[in-house]
């Protein structure tokens, strides 16, 4: 298992890499039924709350919690294959999700997923094929095989 302190408890942003290897349906809680099917997921959050990046990723790495964000949903139902990260005071956010919009490989699998404090329409991403770590301008990189728990 991925460990946090191999990350900074430092402010940035950061993005989840997900596999998804069947179709499925998921609720999202209130925004409703998310399709999964196999490919891969990219969702971009910040942590500039207390412990930053580090007690970000301590919460996303954890299993068996009662889900609290929208991608809690989604992370019994795909594997964690990266994350990037990009420490910094400046909320890059909204900004990646604009880049990753932009992509001619991606596409927003559930309007409002991530993004319901932001004027962004999704901060949840699809790619049939895995997304190369350049797209974001994140200076870290971390490959990582953490399994769906289900």
């Amino acid at each position: 298992m991925l460990q946090q302190d191999r990350f900074k408890s430092q402010t940035g942003t950061y993005a989840l890499v997900f596999e998804c290897r069947d179709t499925r349906f998921v609720e999202i809680g209130k925004l409703g039924p998310l399709k999964l099917i196999p490919g891969y997921y990219v969702y971009v959050g910040s942590a500039f709350g207390t412990g930053g990046i580090r007690a970000r990723m301590a919460r996303h790495l954890a299993s068996g919690r009662r889900p609290h964000w929208h991608v809690d949903y989604i992370k019994p139902h795909c594997t964690l294959s990266a994350i990037w990260v990009e420490y910094s005071v400046r909320k890059c956010e909204s900004t990646w999700a604009r880049i990753l919009l932009q992509s001619e490989q991606a596409s927003i699998p559930l309007f409002g997923f991530g993004a319901s404090d932001t004027p962004n329409a999704s901060h949840l991403f699809y790619f049939s094929s895995r997304p190369p770590p350049a797209l974001l301008p994140a200076t870290h990189h971390i490959d990582v095989q953490i399994p769906a728990t289900n």
